[in-house]
């Protein structure tokens, strides 16, 4: 399964937030059931990672709730529960914290998080909540259809909602624009679709490939665009992009190499000088039965 670092995770996480789109949660609310100390909403994310998801949804959500974040990378489980217990603490929330887990009572939320290393691979090793929540986000693009088939039975025999956010969808746009940038991105596209451990990836076609699965099951879904806008003033996140756009390009076409780095080395001027804005295309969708 393809691995990303804690500091890509957190460099991300504002532009995430910052992108997702409130109005489809405020929909989702309405068709879950509002958790109380007796019986909090049950929720598992998968892919987890360092628990952006948790400290976006949670609040939003309201409400007692229990979270497991299932993901196969302990190092970023215990950088969720590093980043969540200090998150809760800057908001003036009461935490608790146990080796694996973490008790938040904030005034409008309550959650426990449970932290649960798991192969994602094998969604038979995931627990589905019976009439709870199912979250993810930007993990659809890594997986493949046969696998997102599979998450929308698994989902619909629990009775489960959903909302799987930030999933790319290859709208991508760089300003100034050079000659060479739709060429680039079609090769990133490209190499989207190669196995991320789930199989042959969607890539770009995830968003609607996840709209057909879930919709095939009953699913009354809401979706809405989470694009990132990222300023020029944005220097590391557009730079770590240029940089990831670069190596996948070269893996695609090595024979490129020349082209493609003088490429990167002009879109790097743009961004140091000032002058660099991005967007980058995502979908959000929720879903109740």
């Amino acid at each position: 399964m393809s691995g990303f670092s804690a500091e890509w995770l957190a460099l991300r996480e504002p532009f995430d937030a910052a992108a997702r789109s409130a109005s489809v949660i405020a929909e989702l609310r309405a068709h879950v059931a509002r958790g109380t100390a007796a019986a909090p909403l049950a929720v598992v994310d998968l892919g987890a990672g360092a628990g952006s998801n948790l400290r976006y949804l949670a609040p939003l959500l309201g409400g007692a709730q229990r979270w497991r974040l299932a993901d196969h990378d302990r190092q970023l489980l215990d950088a969720a529960l590093a980043a969540t217990h200090a998150w809760a603490a800057r908001r003036g929330d009461e935490v608790a914290r146990t080796a694996s887990a973490l008790e938040i009572r904030g005034a409008a939320f309550a959650c426990e998080m449970l932290c649960d290393p798991v192969d994602l691979t094998e969604l038979s090793a995931v627990e589905f909540p019976s009439r709870g929540l199912v979250t993810a986000a930007a993990l659809l693009d890594l997986v493949s259809r046969d696998w997102l088939d599979r998450l929308a039975q698994r989902c619909r025999a629990a009775h489960a909602a959903v909302s799987l956010a930030l999933t790319y969808d290859g709208r991508t746009t760089a300003k100034p624009p050079e000659p060479e940038d739709a060429a680039v991105l079609a090769l990133f596209n490209r190499h989207q679709l190669f196995d991320k451990g789930f199989g042959p990836a969607l890539g770009m076609r995830a968003a609607e490939a996840a709209e057909a699965a879930f919709e095939a099951h009953g699913y009354e879904l809401r979706v809405a665009t989470s694009d990132w806008i990222i300023g020029a003033k944005e220097h590391a996140l557009q730079l770590a992009l240029l940089d990831g756009w670069l190596g996948a390009a070269l893996e695609v076409a090595p024979e490129s190499r020349l082209a493609l780095t003088s490429w990167h080395e002009r879109r790097r001027a743009h961004v140091l000088g000032g002058r660099s804005s991005l967007s980058v295309g995502h979908v959000d969708l929720v879903g109740w039965l």
